[in-house]
């Protein structure tokens, strides 16, 4: 049996996690595709970004590509990963997503919501919501990550 000091510690969270402004330069370091996106609040078991549709890609009669909006919650799933851990993980990958696309959103301001479902010693689950600028539900997804060990392929953001 393993004695207590060898047993791997989950981040609590209410300790540390990392701030919106240090997520929105993670997002400006590793996804400079993702300009159009901005935390705007985090903590270790929430997350809401914003993002700019008008400068996302569109599908013909002016709707939000399904591609761009699994991309957001996806982003907003890693995002609130990374913040629950404390540190830039870019090591931290997708192991799945389910997304339901339930409305049309148009271009102009787009709010992801995540929110922390499971969180484990290897795996993550994320359930996040896309909502248009009037406020209506346009995706809803489950995101699960498979976090590395601390210290296993961190790079420094």
């Amino acid at each position: 049996m393993a004695d207590a000091g060898s047993l791997t510690r989950l981040p609590d969270p209410s300790a540390a996690t990392l701030s919106p402004d240090e997520l929105n330069a993670l997002v400006q370091r590793q996804f400079p595709d993702y300009a159009a996106c901005r935390v705007t609040d985090a903590s270790g078991t929430h997350l809401l970004m914003e993002a700019d549709g008008a400068r996302l890609r569109t599908r013909p009669g002016g709707t939000i590509s399904g591609p761009e909006q699994a991309g957001l919650v996806d982003l907003a799933a890693f995002l609130l990963v990374n913040a629950r851990l404390g540190r830039p993980t870019p090591m931290a990958l997708t192991t799945s997503l389910q997304i339901s696309y339930l409305n049309r959103p148009r271009p102009g301001l787009l709010r992801t919501h995540a929110r922390m479902a499971k969180f484990g010693r290897r795996l993550c689950v994320v359930l996040a919501e896309l909502r248009d600028e009037a406020g209506d539900l346009a995706a809803s997804a489950t995101v699960t990550y498979s976090v590395p060990p601390a210290g296993a392929g961190q790079g420094t953001g």
